[in-house]
Protein backbone atom coordinates (compact mmCIF):
# COMPACT_ATOMS: atom_id res chain seq x y z
CA UNK A 1 0.00 0.00 0.00
CA UNK A 2 1.45 3.46 -0.76
CA UNK A 3 2.31 6.11 2.21
CA UNK A 4 1.71 9.30 1.62
CA UNK A 5 4.84 11.13 2.11
CA UNK A 6 2.98 14.41 3.50
CA UNK A 7 1.22 12.00 6.05
CA UNK A 8 4.28 10.12 7.07
CA UNK A 9 6.32 14.17 7.71
CA UNK A 10 3.72 15.04 9.50
CA UNK A 11 4.12 11.60 12.02
CA UNK A 12 8.04 11.99 11.99
CA UNK A 13 7.61 15.58 12.88
CA UNK A 14 4.81 14.56 15.56
CA UNK A 15 7.29 11.91 16.82
CA UNK A 16 10.48 14.80 16.99
CA UNK A 17 7.87 16.86 18.67
CA UNK A 18 7.19 14.17 21.24
CA UNK A 19 11.08 13.59 22.32
CA UNK A 20 11.80 16.89 22.64
CA UNK A 21 8.95 17.70 24.73
CA UNK A 22 9.24 14.39 26.73
CA UNK A 23 12.85 15.17 27.73
CA UNK A 24 12.89 19.22 27.57
CA UNK A 25 13.78 18.85 31.54
CA UNK A 26 17.57 17.66 30.88
CA UNK A 27 18.42 20.88 29.13
CA UNK A 28 17.17 22.72 32.68
CA UNK A 29 19.40 20.57 34.92
CA UNK A 30 22.28 21.95 36.35
CA UNK A 31 25.76 20.54 35.02
CA UNK A 32 27.37 18.48 37.44
CA UNK A 33 31.56 18.56 38.01
CA UNK A 34 32.93 18.01 34.38
CA UNK A 35 35.25 14.70 34.34
CA UNK A 36 38.37 17.12 33.79
CA UNK A 37 37.71 18.31 36.77
CA UNK A 38 37.64 14.69 38.52
CA UNK A 39 41.25 14.27 37.01
CA UNK A 40 39.98 11.96 33.84
CA UNK A 41 41.76 12.69 30.33
CA UNK A 42 39.50 10.91 28.38
CA UNK A 43 36.66 12.86 29.94
CA UNK A 44 33.85 14.87 27.42
CA UNK A 45 31.57 17.35 27.92
CA UNK A 46 28.18 16.02 28.87
CA UNK A 47 29.44 12.69 30.68
CA UNK A 48 27.57 12.53 34.12
CA UNK A 49 28.82 10.80 37.57
CA UNK A 50 26.27 8.84 39.28
CA UNK A 51 24.47 11.29 41.52
CA UNK A 52 23.66 13.66 38.67
CA UNK A 53 22.07 10.77 36.57
CA UNK A 54 19.95 9.78 39.87
CA UNK A 55 19.06 13.35 40.31
CA UNK A 56 17.78 14.16 36.53
CA UNK A 57 14.01 13.76 35.81
CA UNK A 58 14.05 11.79 32.78
CA UNK A 59 12.11 8.68 31.58
CA UNK A 60 13.36 5.18 32.58
CA UNK A 61 16.18 3.55 30.77
CA UNK A 62 15.87 2.09 27.52
CA UNK A 63 18.23 -1.36 26.26
CA UNK A 64 19.52 -3.57 28.93
CA UNK A 65 20.53 -2.37 32.31
CA UNK A 66 23.76 -2.07 33.79
CA UNK A 67 23.08 -3.06 37.11
CA UNK A 68 26.86 -3.23 39.00
CA UNK A 69 28.67 -0.01 39.59
CA UNK A 70 31.68 -1.33 37.41
CA UNK A 71 29.72 -2.06 34.14
CA UNK A 72 28.33 1.96 34.53
CA UNK A 73 31.98 3.17 35.42
CA UNK A 74 32.80 1.13 32.55
CA UNK A 75 30.24 2.50 30.08
CA UNK A 76 31.11 5.89 30.85
CA UNK A 77 34.62 5.00 30.58
CA UNK A 78 33.77 3.81 26.49
CA UNK A 79 31.81 6.51 25.94
CA UNK A 80 33.90 9.08 26.43
CA UNK A 81 36.71 7.52 24.54
CA UNK A 82 34.07 6.83 21.54
CA UNK A 83 33.25 10.78 21.83
CA UNK A 84 36.65 11.50 21.52
CA UNK A 85 37.67 9.65 18.62
CA UNK A 86 34.44 11.24 16.85
CA UNK A 87 32.50 7.88 16.89
CA UNK A 88 29.64 8.81 18.71
CA UNK A 89 26.88 10.63 16.80
CA UNK A 90 25.30 11.43 20.60
CA UNK A 91 27.84 12.95 21.88
CA UNK A 92 28.73 16.92 22.36
CA UNK A 93 31.71 17.33 21.39
CA UNK A 94 33.92 20.27 19.00
CA UNK A 95 35.57 18.80 16.39
CA UNK A 96 37.24 20.09 13.03
CA UNK A 97 37.23 17.46 10.17
CA UNK A 98 38.24 16.60 6.61
CA UNK A 99 37.41 13.56 4.66
CA UNK A 100 37.37 12.54 0.98
CA UNK A 101 35.01 9.93 -0.27
CA UNK A 102 35.24 8.04 -3.90
CA UNK A 103 31.63 6.71 -5.16
CA UNK A 104 31.58 4.55 -7.87
CA UNK A 105 27.85 5.01 -9.33
CA UNK A 106 25.47 2.81 -11.38
CA UNK A 107 26.37 3.10 -15.04
CA UNK A 108 29.67 3.82 -14.56
CA UNK A 109 29.80 6.94 -13.09
CA UNK A 110 31.91 8.59 -10.25
CA UNK A 111 31.55 10.94 -7.58
CA UNK A 112 34.65 12.50 -5.51
CA UNK A 113 34.05 14.51 -2.38
CA UNK A 114 36.06 16.69 -0.41
CA UNK A 115 34.07 17.51 3.10
CA UNK A 116 35.08 19.88 5.58
CA UNK A 117 33.01 19.24 8.93
CA UNK A 118 33.11 21.64 11.99
CA UNK A 119 31.05 20.91 14.96
CA UNK A 120 30.77 23.79 17.89
CA UNK A 121 29.20 22.38 21.36
CA UNK A 122 27.75 24.86 23.20
CA UNK A 123 27.00 24.78 27.37
CA UNK A 124 27.33 20.95 27.51
CA UNK A 125 24.01 20.21 26.01
CA UNK A 126 23.77 21.89 22.57
CA UNK A 127 25.76 21.04 19.40
CA UNK A 128 25.69 23.10 15.98
CA UNK A 129 27.34 21.76 13.07
CA UNK A 130 27.58 22.37 9.39
CA UNK A 131 29.28 20.41 6.26
CA UNK A 132 30.42 21.80 3.02
CA UNK A 133 31.37 19.15 0.51
CA UNK A 134 33.36 20.14 -2.67
CA UNK A 135 32.68 17.54 -5.40
CA UNK A 136 34.25 16.45 -8.72
CA UNK A 137 31.69 14.47 -10.69
CA UNK A 138 32.48 12.31 -13.48
CA UNK A 139 29.37 11.50 -15.52
CA UNK A 140 31.04 9.00 -17.96
CA UNK A 141 34.31 8.08 -16.26
CA UNK A 142 33.63 4.11 -16.87
CA UNK A 143 31.50 3.01 -19.86
CA UNK A 144 29.14 5.09 -22.37
CA UNK A 145 25.91 5.53 -20.68
CA UNK A 146 26.31 9.09 -20.51
CA UNK A 147 28.51 10.39 -23.47
CA UNK A 148 27.78 13.75 -23.83
CA UNK A 149 28.07 14.78 -20.81
CA UNK A 150 30.88 17.08 -19.55
CA UNK A 151 32.09 16.61 -15.79
CA UNK A 152 31.63 18.98 -13.81
CA UNK A 153 33.13 20.12 -10.13
CA UNK A 154 32.41 22.74 -7.71
CA UNK A 155 30.85 23.41 -4.05
CA UNK A 156 27.98 20.86 -3.25
CA UNK A 157 24.98 21.71 -0.52
CA UNK A 158 25.16 22.99 2.58
CA UNK A 159 24.51 20.90 5.59
CA UNK A 160 23.54 22.68 8.96
CA UNK A 161 22.41 20.64 12.06
CA UNK A 162 20.82 21.66 15.58
CA UNK A 163 20.66 19.36 18.02
CA UNK A 164 21.07 18.65 21.86
CA UNK A 165 21.46 15.68 23.67
CA UNK A 166 18.01 15.14 25.63
CA UNK A 167 18.93 11.83 27.91
CA UNK A 168 21.91 10.73 29.50
CA UNK A 169 22.71 7.95 31.67
CA UNK A 170 25.70 5.67 32.22
CA UNK A 171 25.42 3.53 29.50
CA UNK A 172 22.45 5.45 27.29
CA UNK A 173 22.27 8.27 25.46
CA UNK A 174 19.55 10.23 23.28
CA UNK A 175 20.20 12.88 20.71
CA UNK A 176 17.71 15.18 19.13
CA UNK A 177 17.95 17.78 16.38
CA UNK A 178 17.23 19.16 13.00
CA UNK A 179 19.00 19.15 9.90
CA UNK A 180 18.70 21.72 6.98
CA UNK A 181 19.92 21.82 3.56
CA UNK A 182 20.95 25.31 1.22
CA UNK A 183 21.21 24.78 -2.23
CA UNK A 184 25.01 26.19 -2.46
CA UNK A 185 25.99 23.86 -4.89
CA UNK A 186 27.06 24.93 -8.42
CA UNK A 187 25.10 23.68 -11.92
CA UNK A 188 23.79 20.36 -11.03
CA UNK A 189 26.14 19.24 -8.04
CA UNK A 190 23.64 19.26 -5.17
CA UNK A 191 19.83 18.60 -4.90
CA UNK A 192 18.39 22.37 -5.99
CA UNK A 193 16.35 22.52 -3.02
CA UNK A 194 15.76 23.89 0.27
CA UNK A 195 15.61 21.00 3.09
CA UNK A 196 14.58 20.22 6.27
CA UNK A 197 13.77 17.13 8.63
CA UNK A 198 14.09 16.00 12.35
CA UNK A 199 16.75 13.45 13.54
CA UNK A 200 17.41 11.03 16.66
CA UNK A 201 20.34 9.52 17.03
CA UNK A 202 20.86 6.59 20.13
CA UNK A 203 23.63 5.04 22.39
CA UNK A 204 23.59 1.93 24.34
CA UNK A 205 27.22 0.74 25.33
CA UNK A 206 27.81 -2.97 26.04
CA UNK A 207 30.61 -3.27 28.86
CA UNK A 208 31.42 -6.73 28.05
CA UNK A 209 32.42 -6.32 24.44
CA UNK A 210 34.05 -3.02 24.63
CA UNK A 211 31.26 -1.97 22.60
CA UNK A 212 28.77 0.92 21.41
CA UNK A 213 25.58 -0.10 19.49
CA UNK A 214 24.28 3.55 17.94
CA UNK A 215 20.95 4.21 16.06
CA UNK A 216 20.12 7.13 13.64
CA UNK A 217 16.82 8.04 12.72
CA UNK A 218 16.41 11.05 10.23
CA UNK A 219 13.84 12.17 7.45
CA UNK A 220 14.46 14.75 5.01
CA UNK A 221 11.91 16.90 3.05
CA UNK A 222 11.70 20.00 0.67
CA UNK A 223 10.84 23.20 1.02
CA UNK A 224 11.78 25.25 -1.21
CA UNK A 225 14.35 26.17 -4.12
CA UNK A 226 14.26 25.21 -8.05
CA UNK A 227 10.87 24.70 -9.47
CA UNK A 228 12.15 22.44 -11.78
CA UNK A 229 13.91 20.37 -9.96
CA UNK A 230 12.52 17.23 -8.26
CA UNK A 231 10.47 17.24 -5.13
CA UNK A 232 12.47 15.91 -2.15
CA UNK A 233 10.97 13.62 0.61
CA UNK A 234 13.46 10.53 2.20
CA UNK A 235 13.73 9.05 5.15
CA UNK A 236 17.14 7.36 6.75
CA UNK A 237 17.81 4.56 9.49
CA UNK A 238 21.37 3.86 10.08
CA UNK A 239 22.81 1.22 12.79
CA UNK A 240 26.38 0.86 13.50
CA UNK A 241 28.37 -1.46 16.34
CA UNK A 242 31.41 0.28 17.38
CA UNK A 243 33.66 -1.55 19.03
CA UNK A 244 36.92 -0.18 20.90
CA UNK A 245 40.51 -1.38 20.92
CA UNK A 246 42.74 -0.78 23.68
CA UNK A 247 42.01 3.08 23.95
CA UNK A 248 43.18 3.79 20.16
CA UNK A 249 42.01 1.52 17.86
CA UNK A 250 38.42 1.61 16.64
CA UNK A 251 36.52 -0.91 13.93
CA UNK A 252 32.79 -0.76 13.01
CA UNK A 253 30.05 -1.82 10.96
CA UNK A 254 27.16 0.10 9.57
CA UNK A 255 24.00 -0.80 7.63
CA UNK A 256 22.06 2.18 6.15
CA UNK A 257 18.67 1.85 4.85
CA UNK A 258 17.26 4.90 2.86
CA UNK A 259 13.59 5.59 1.32
CA UNK A 260 12.81 7.91 -1.43
CA UNK A 261 9.10 8.90 -0.87
CA UNK A 262 9.12 10.77 -3.74
CA UNK A 263 10.44 8.17 -5.74
CA UNK A 264 7.25 5.54 -5.48
CA UNK A 265 8.71 4.39 -1.83
CA UNK A 266 12.02 3.60 -3.86
CA UNK A 267 14.74 1.55 -1.01
CA UNK A 268 18.13 1.85 -1.24
CA UNK A 269 21.12 -0.21 1.14
CA UNK A 270 24.70 -0.19 1.81
CA UNK A 271 27.02 -1.59 3.97
CA UNK A 272 30.44 -0.15 5.35
CA UNK A 273 33.13 -1.22 7.20
CA UNK A 274 35.42 1.60 9.66
CA UNK A 275 39.06 1.38 10.88
CA UNK A 276 40.31 4.26 12.76
CA UNK A 277 43.48 5.09 14.99
CA UNK A 278 43.29 7.50 17.61
CA UNK A 279 46.60 9.22 16.92
CA UNK A 280 47.03 11.58 20.14
CA UNK A 281 44.53 12.10 22.78
CA UNK A 282 42.87 15.19 20.25
CA UNK A 283 43.50 13.77 16.54
CA UNK A 284 42.26 10.83 14.68
CA UNK A 285 42.21 8.90 11.20
CA UNK A 286 40.17 6.72 9.39
CA UNK A 287 39.79 4.37 6.31
CA UNK A 288 36.00 3.19 5.31
CA UNK A 289 35.14 0.91 2.41
CA UNK A 290 31.54 0.60 1.58
CA UNK A 291 29.61 -1.68 -0.98
CA UNK A 292 25.90 -1.02 -2.31
CA UNK A 293 23.80 -3.87 -1.38
CA UNK A 294 20.41 -2.92 -3.72
CA UNK A 295 18.63 0.42 -5.18
CA UNK A 296 22.38 1.87 -6.73
CA UNK A 297 20.33 4.31 -8.32
CA UNK A 298 19.31 5.93 -5.69
CA UNK A 299 20.35 9.45 -4.44
CA UNK A 300 23.03 8.70 -1.42
CA UNK A 301 23.78 5.47 -2.79
CA UNK A 302 25.88 3.71 -4.76
CA UNK A 303 28.27 0.40 -6.51
CA UNK A 304 30.95 0.82 -3.97
CA UNK A 305 32.94 3.70 -2.26
CA UNK A 306 35.67 4.18 0.17
CA UNK A 307 36.27 6.98 2.35
CA UNK A 308 39.42 8.20 4.57
CA UNK A 309 39.51 11.37 6.86
CA UNK A 310 41.16 12.76 9.56
CA UNK A 311 39.79 14.76 12.69
CA UNK A 312 40.87 16.81 15.35
CA UNK A 313 38.47 16.95 18.37
CA UNK A 314 38.25 19.80 20.93
CA UNK A 315 35.58 20.84 23.96
CA UNK A 316 33.22 23.02 24.40
CA UNK A 317 32.65 26.52 25.20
Amino acid sequence: MRIDATLLTKCVWLIWLFLFSSFTLSFGQESPASPQERGTEDSVPGSEDEDAVRDRPVPGRFGARLRTLEEQEEAKRLSAIAAKMGTDPTAIIGRVQTLFRHDALEGGRVSNNLVGRIDVPYHKDFLLRADLPYVWSHPNQFGTSNQGTSNENGLSDLLVRAGGRVYSVPGDAIFAGVDFTFPTAADNLGSGKYTVGPGVATAHVFPAWQSIFFILLQHQFSVGGDPSRNDISASKIQTWFNTIWADHWWTQFEAVVQVDWERNEKTSGTLEFEGGYRITKDWATWVRPGVGLWGRNLPGAYDWNIEVGIRRMFEGF
